[in-house]
């Protein structure tokens, strides 16, 4: 019997943003951290209002809540459910699974993804079908957790990699390799309105380590 895949039955949103009582409103402090580290390691980011934006794992939607209050006017949301999807946010969203591309006729100039790939084995397939779209010298922006024991044993990381596998892939996919960053979090700072975070990896449990990407086409595949 063919298992139903967690995250378009909607089992993983249930698991893990409900199990910490997530919200539209408590996701759009968290992706505050998100869009600084951004604008930390790429400032150009703020001159590109008028791009075309999509973001890939957009759950509750409070990343694309962040780029709205931030005045981008061009900005669509896409996950493989749209069950937690908030319907205050009046963004288009496309139900969107990675490895299997379809019916989706549009290029965008830039695309985030935060705390996708690490759910997803097969990465090269996945950069394939990002190239498709993305525009040529269009960006991908993306975290994903690095690899201490913290993030190792969530049962829903099943790809979990060092930096230098991403770049190496991008790199062979056609992309130039725009910025890295590691970067940790803390959430008790977080609670308390403090978007704050730290240039170095940390293995501590209370603290969340990521390492941010920032990759600019250059050619298709």
């Amino acid at each position: 019997m063919k298992m139903e895949n967690p995250y378009s039955s909607g089992q993983y949103y249930k698991e893990t943003y409900m199990k910490n009582q997530m919200s539209l409103k408590m996701s759009t402090r968290w992706m505050v951290n998100y869009y600084n580290v951004i604008k930390k390691i790429y400032p150009l980011i703020v001159l590109s209002k008028n791009n075309k934006i999509l973001e890939i794992g957009s759950g509750f939607g409070g990343f694309i809540n962040v780029l709205n209050d931030d005045g981008y006017i061009n900005v669509s949301a896409a996950d493989m459910s749209a069950n937690i999807f908030s319907k205050e946010i009046k963004n288009k969203f496309i139900i969107l699974d990675l490895l299997n591309i379809v019916d989706i006729n549009e290029k965008f100039d830039i695309i985030f993804a935060f705390d996708v790939f690490e759910h997803i084995n097969n990465t090269a397939q996945v950069i394939n079908n990002i190239s498709q779209l993305l525009n040529i010298n269009g960006l991908i922006i993306f975290s994903v957790p690095y690899p201490v024991k913290k993030h190792l044993m969530d049962n829903y990381h099943t790809n979990m990699q060092y930096p230098n596998y991403y770049s190496n892939l991008f790199k062979q996919g056609g992309y130039e390799l725009i910025n890295m960053e590691d970067v940790s979090f803390c959430p008790f700072l977080w609670r308390l309105r403090l978007p704050i975070f730290y240039k170095y990896i940390s293995k501590n449990k209370f603290v969340i380590s990521e390492t941010f990407f920032i990759f600019k086409k250059q050619s298709e595949i």
